[in-house]
């Protein structure tokens, strides 16, 4: 797995990891009673997305997976950001 040590890259990677997931997403989760169907979650994608490929790509693919996070959607629940792209699988 490439490691990407833009700052940005890094402090997105914080934001998601400590903001949303130990706090925000918990209550958010609990209140609308939601119980995520895809592994890994939004959150731990974009962080694997993020860390893979950067912060362009990174982003990209996150957006793409979060616009498949919808009721209607009855494809595979279970994929990673190396699978997004053909070809390349996940380390």
């Amino acid at each position: 797995m490439r490691k990407n040590n833009n700052f940005l890259t890094m402090f997105i990677v914080w934001l998601i990891k400590n903001v949303w997931q130990k706090s925000i997403g918990v209550y958010y989760d609990k209140k609308r009673k939601i119980i995520c169907r895809f592994y890994p979650t939004c959150s731990e994608y974009a962080v694997l997305a993020l860390n893979k490929y950067g912060l362009v790509k990174g982003i990209s693919l996150t957006k793409n997976r979060l616009r498949r996070c919808t009721d209607k959607n009855t494809d595979s629940c279970i994929d990673y950001p190396s699978f997004q792209e053909g070809g390349d699988k996940h380390d």
